[in-house]
């Protein structure tokens, strides 16, 4: 059975709110302005690359199929569905430590 689609972006779009405000305030706090205005626009960028993804209704059954000892190559996507599945999960990947997150999400 595959995973919702949902579940994946909404995990995303939470972790990007929790950077956006944690990062952006922390170097406002110190007085980088500049840092904190790219951080925004960084945190940005992910949410409308998650949200494009989603709407390219993604394959999440892609995500895992690599062969044993593979991990670390994900498999090269075959069409916009495959594509959008591994770019979410890449996306997921610095987050893997987070407890929400679900191992089936890995590239």
């Amino acid at each position: 059975m595959e995973p919702p689609v949902m579940d994946l972006v909404g995990f995303l779009l939470a972790r990007i709110a929790e950077d956006t405000h944690a990062v952006a305030t922390t170097a406002e706090d110190a007085g980088a302005e500049a840092t904190a205005a790219r951080v925004r626009a960084d945190c940005a960028a992910k949410r409308k690359v998650v949200l494009a993804c989603q709407a390219a209704a993604p394959d999440l059954r892609f995500l895992g199929t690599r062969p044993p000892g593979l991990a670390d190559f994900p498999l090269p996507p075959r069409d916009l569905h495959q594509l959008a599945a591994v770019t979410l999960a890449l996306l997921a990947t610095p987050y893997a430590d987070h407890p929400d997150f679900e191992q089936a999400w890995r590239p």
